[in-house]
């Protein structure tokens, strides 16, 4: 081989070492950047001797139903204590769990007096953990004794759409109040018990379960686990008013008035009622009274209370109305009646005759005479005996004519 031939195979021989120390220094790093990620997982994962710290961990109050029964008592503070708990173990084993799966309690089941005691914390804790320490390691808790009082529920309407033509009347609630029982100086501090509504848009009155949150006397809430209560919820009911005008009216006892032969005035004419919508859909007018028109005698002014309908109010504090009555058309005359009929027998008429006042269209008055009114006692129920006064039966031939006053006779029987 020539030396031409030689070169080229040394520059092949120099290239091929060169690149196998970086190959070799390459793979080493690798190694070596495996060997301590494995090291570190083992170490962090699989370590029993890893520790982790659990930060606001509850304290479960253990027997406080033991507490009320046997000696009535009930747990007024330390109920939302909270510690600090530190375990050991696996880190895989130890990430799948939170605070809440560190279960830390203290026992209040040996407590016979009211006051502060200082007890221990105890821990339990979830598999393959192993407990380290707990910080504080005892907790104060306070018990006081039970006490019972009754309040009232206040419902409060937090929010509510119901338009400018409608308002609220006010909740009322069932029951009205409820029973709270527990720790006598948490229960000392209770003014009510509020029931907060949001009611969205109202058409009409609505009826509304809520809870109730117990408040002190400036509305602030009354917190306490170990109060009870003997109604959790409570219903309310909420009011929405409507108004309605309405007419007002008069009735006729005979049906003798007619706009022919009287003006009747109401003053006001009409009133604004309010209430519930199906109170005002049932009411089309208010009667004021029935007019009997055989008693009145000349025309009237007179004063009627306004009956409010069930269920309604009456709006701008009007209470009654005055109702005028004027006779038009029609004019008055007496007439003596002689022959007075009756009913039944064994009773002797004392009175002989009647004076009669009439009524009726000035046109008809003047052809009406004694003899187109009929007077009749009906004895057929009567007992007793001597003098009797017995109310007479007037009717009148003409359907236009009517008698003016009540009429009696006297009948007798020895």
């Amino acid at each position: 081989m020539n030396a031409e031939e030689k070169k080229p195979l040394a520059r092949r021989a120099d290239g091929t070492q060169g690149s196998s120390r970086v190959v070799n220094a390459v793979a080493f790093v690798v190694c070596l950047v495996i060997a301590v990620s494995a090291w570190l997982y083992v170490m962090q994962t699989e370590s029993p001797e890893y520790e982790e710290t659990f930060t606001r961990v509850a304290v479960e109050i253990e027997n406080a139903s033991r507490l009320s029964q046997t000696n009535s008592l009930s747990v007024i503070g330390g109920w939302n204590a909270e510690v600090e708990v530190k375990v050991k173990g696996k880190k895989s084993d130890i990430v799948k769990y939170t605070a809440e799966d560190i279960l830390a309690s203290v026992d209040v089941g040996s407590i016979t007096s009211s006051g502060v005691h200082a007890l221990d914390v105890s821990v339990r804790l979830p598999d393959r953990l192993s407990f380290v320490s707990c910080y504080p390691s005892s907790i104060q808790v306070e018990v006081d004794y039970v006490k019972t009082k009754t309040v009232r529920v206040e419902p409060k309407i937090v929010s509510a759409s119901y338009g400018t033509e409608r308002e609220l009347g006010d909740p009322v609630a069932s029951p009205a109040e409820i029973t709270v029982s527990g720790p006598s100086a948490v229960l000392d501090t209770v003014a009510s018990a509020r029931v907060s509504l949001s009611l969205g848009e109202l058409t009409g009155s609505v009826v509304a379960v809520d809870t109730v949150t117990l408040v002190d006397a400036e509305g602030e809430p009354v917190e306490n686990p170990y109060l009870t209560l003997s109604s959790g919820s409570v219903s309310v009911t909420v009011p929405v008013y409507e108004k309605k005008t309405v007419p007002l009216k008069v009735d006729y006892r005979y049906g003798y008035f007619s706009n022919l032969y009287c003006r009747v005035t109401i003053e006001p004419a009409s009133v604004t009622l309010k209430g519930e919508r199906s109170a005002l859909d049932a009411v089309d007018y208010i009667l004021l009274d029935t007019l009997d028109e055989k008693q009145i005698t000349s025309d009237i002014t007179r004063s009627i209370a306004i009956s409010v309908p069930e269920k309604t109010t009456l709006v701008d504090g009007i209470t009654s109305a005055t109702v005028t009555v004027e006779n038009i058309n029609t004019s008055q005359k007496t007439v003596t009646v002689t022959d007075i009929k009756k009913t039944g027998g064994g009773y002797e008429l004392v009175t002989k005759s009647l004076e009669i006042l009439l009524r009726g269209p000035t046109t008809v008055m003047d052809k009406i005479e004694a003899k187109d009114v009929t007077v009749t006692v009906d004895l057929t129920k009567l007992t007793g005996t001597g003098e009797i006064k017995v109310e007479a039966n007037v009717t009148v031939a003409s359907s236009f004519v009517y008698e003016l006053g009540t009429y009696y006779v006297t009948v007798r029987k020895n």
